[in-house]
């Protein structure tokens, strides 16, 4: 029997956890020792497909008979509610099972498939009687919401993929085990094993940029050889120093490798974010500083204005006895001219 290899992500794929670092043949013998901390390369089962998406909270509550608490808030304009959360993932169910994930935005699923917009209308009146017509906007509102951010999550997470295998469900690390040399049990080179994964039996390529990373794995060959040769697994260092790292996956080598690249940029980014925040803290203290500086300088302005106020007042009131002193002197005076 072929040996196998116990499989787990793709270069490109997602991470899930380590294992073993041994390829093991079809009676669970290990035959080759990748790497240590290499990731678990295979099964010696068939995957189970993930089956249809259902919403099982939904069927619950129906068997049980509870009336959904649903609402669309004019002011709001999405769905509210204590089983808000409900509808949501039926919304999910709905988008998987009618409509088509190869359109990029909502508003031109009808132009790409038509009558998709009504059947999931009518999907959605058939599962919750509870919504009207009268909240149709609302409803397909919601639809496109949740398709737009599961489109956009998508094309994000795609264009993460550095590197792309294209040969079916094999890793490139099996596939690169079964081009090993069975005498020698010598790993083949990146450059070969890049040219078995996207090169056709034309001689065409089966991505844009193929014959620019061949040449440029070359060339990394001939100024690098003696660090790649120095390599636990040498056609994973090698393809790491063409294509690059990412912060939690070096090409088959898993997370158990420290990637000080990655991290150099992820403190900048950490730096960058810290300076900016306390620009931010700063410019926000400048305001409030100015926003203070005018307060006081109103409340300056208004105690003078008092001040000269209370000064004109209290010119008038002496004005004011000057003028009754005198009064007084008269009246006096004129008393005791008449006594005399």
């Amino acid at each position: 029997m072929a040996p196998q290899v116990r499989r787990s992500s793709e270069i490109s794929g997602a991470a899930r956890e380590p294992t073993t670092d041994m390829a093991i043949d079809g009676e669970g013998n290990n035959v080759a020792e990748l790497n240590p901390g290499f990731y678990e390369l295979g099964r010696n089962h068939q995957r189970r497909g993930r089956g249809v998406t259902i919403n099982e909270k939904l069927s619950k509550l129906r068997a049980r008979g509870i009336p959904l608490d649903l609402h669309f808030p004019q002011q709001f304009g999405k769905v509210c509610g204590r089983h808000a959360s409900v509808f949501k993932s039926e919304v999910t169910v709905c988008i998987r099972q009618e409509a088509s994930l190869r359109v990029m935005k909502w508003k031109d699923m009808d132009n790409a498939f038509p009558g998709t917009t009504t059947t999931i209308w009518n999907f959605l009146r058939d599962k919750f009687p509870e919504i009207s017509v009268g909240d149709k906007g609302y409803v397909m509102a919601q639809v496109e919401h949740q398709y737009n951010k599961w489109s956009e999550t998508n094309s994000r997470n795609r264009g993460q993929q550095e590197m792309k295998s294209l040969v079916g469900t094999k890793s490139i690390v099996q596939i690169a085990y079964e081009q090993r040399d069975p005498a020698t049990s010598e790993w083949p080179t990146a450059m070969d094993l890049y040219k078995a994964i996207y090169q056709k039996p034309d001689g065409t390529w089966s991505v844009q940029n193929g014959e620019e990373i061949l040449n440029n794995l070359h060339t990394v060959a001939e100024t690098e050889q003696e660090k790649i040769a120095s390599a636990p697994v040498p056609f994973v260092e090698h393809f790491a120093l063409v294509l690059g790292r990412k912060s939690n996956h070096s090409w088959g080598v898993g997370v158990a490798e420290v990637n000080h690249g990655a991290q150099e940029r992820h403190m900048l980014h950490a730096q960058a974010e810290a300076a900016r925040q306390h620009a931010d803290d700063a410019q926000e203290h400048a305001a409030a500083l100015q926003g203070e500086v005018l307060r006081l300088t109103e409340v300056n302005n208004q105690l003078r204005d008092e001040l000269q106020s209370q000064r004109e007042e209290l010119i008038s009131q002496r004005r004011t006895v000057e003028e009754q002193s005198m009064d007084t002197e008269r009246l006096v005076d004129q008393k005791l001219e008449e006594g005399m």
